[in-house]
């Protein structure tokens, strides 16, 4: 009978550590070039991306406190829409009001394709307004302030300030880094997997240890306790970009049709010459009826005489808070119920691309998820760092080995 090596005693370990060992170099130099070739970049976005988990509480900071009194009530949202009207007269399309609560104080109106940026690609203009007064704070665009160039760098590397068009291929091709971030996670969470079995040893930086040892614990503790979320925003970065390929792969499993921040094609208002529009407080308490106690997060006015209100409420147990998916289409004359969409009805296919906004800001898991994501930004420059001082140690450690052999060799010692 021929002899099985695998199964000779002495032998089959050699060649299962070999395979290992082949596997694990092959993985490290994965590791090692993506870190090398990408990682500054990941440490541009892992920081740019802390600040954007508290973007709305940082744009409101230094402004003055809300006027609220005691038992006050916030200004009904007609009259607050008429003030942003009068301020703007000229501004007649689509204005998208935010409300107070979830991350801001104020009440935001956005107005999404004003004349004045109308080059960029995205450069909205931006109103904060005291709910209780109707006083508009402060108003900019998109991009003239600190904390929104820091997300514009984010989004597009700040090319979205000079060229749409192009802006988009690069918006796209920092989704796809996100390929790359997860391989490097992954890649990481390998080579970290302690051979010897010392787990213990593996999740803790050791006490005392010289810097080259502190630096090597730092960086694999750091990856490792880190990894789960960076995973998670790998994916979900990369799912921005590529949504229809995500989707084409998630419809195999399950039926996808509700569209995040569409709204359907055969939703209008029917436009018979009248003059006189519903209220916006009267479409509010229209979809209150619909979702009764559900807290209003977002609406849209309508955009021309087919155009629509679109209310967002968040009901109990979504994951997505400052604009959810309990959405009510009204026409605007008549008050009649368009279409609703209800994430409580979704199929697992569109729950599952509902959620990747909210982990990807982390507030699906509330302000603690939040300030979690938000450190977790910090990790990139933590493994950079780290990463690049062990690799130079390495390197320099190789250098002086082959001088020491080539020493040898010129002196004859080595034959």
């Amino acid at each position: 009978m021929t002899e099985n090596i695998h199964s000779i005693p002495g032998r089959s370990k050699p060649i299962r550590l070999s395979w290992l060992n082949t596997g694990r170099k092959f993985w490290l130099d994965v590791h090692v070039y993506v870190a090398l070739s990408l990682g500054f970049i990941f440490v541009m976005l892992g920081l740019t991306g802390a600040f954007n988990v508290f973007y709305f509480e940082l744009e409101e900071l230094g402004l003055p406190d809300v006027h609220k009194e005691v038992h006050a009530q916030p200004l009904p949202l007609n009259n607050i829409m008429r003030i942003v009207r009068a301020a703007h007269p000229q501004r007649q399309g689509v204005w998208n009001l935010h409300m107070p609560g979830e991350n801001r104080d104020y009440l935001w109106a956005t107005y999404a394709k004003p004349e004045e940026t109308a080059g960029e690609l995205f450069a909205p203009l931006q109103l904060q307004i005291d709910p209780y007064t109707g006083k508009i704070v402060h108003e900019n665009f998109w991009g003239h302030t600190v904390w929104s160039l820091v997300y514009e760098v984010h989004a597009t590397f700040l090319i979205g300030k000079v060229d749409a068009d192009i802006a988009k291929a690069v918006f796209k091709i920092i989704c796809f880094l996100g390929v790359f971030l997860f391989i490097s996670a992954l890649s990481g969470l390998y080579l970290w997997w302690p051979r010897s079995g010392k787990f213990r040893q593996a999740v803790t930086v050791k006490r005392g240890a010289s810097p080259e040892r502190f630096c090597f614990d730092l960086h694999k503790t750091a990856g490792f306790y880190s990894a789960i979320i960076l995973l998670i925003l790998a994916f979900s970065g990369f799912a921005f970009g590529y949504r229809e390929q995500i989707k084409s792969v998630v419809s195999c499993f399950s039926d996808v049709k509700a569209e995040r921040f569409k709204t359907p094609a055969a939703v209008k208002s029917d436009y018979q010459g009248q003059t006189e529009t519903i209220s916006i407080d009267r479409a509010v308490a229209i979809a209150d009826r619909i979702f009764p106690g559900a807290p209003l997060r977002w609406l849209a006015t309508p955009d021309g005489r087919e155009g629509v209100y679109a209310i967002e409420k968040r009901q109990a147990g979504e994951a997505s808070r400052r604009r959810p998916r309990s959405k009510v289409w009204i026409d605007q004359y008549s008050g009649k119920v368009l279409a609703v969409e209800d994430p409580n009805r979704f199929t697992a296919g569109e729950t599952f691309l509902n959620v990747m906004w909210p982990l990807h800001s982390g507030e699906a898991f509330g302000f603690a998820g939040r300030v979690l994501w938000s450190a977790v930004g910090f990790v990139p420059l933590i493994l950079y760092v780290t990463g690049l001082i062990r690799w130079l140690q390495k390197r320099k450690a190789k250098q002086l080995k082959a001088g020491r052999a080539n020493r040898l060799l010129s002196t004859g010692r080595g034959i």
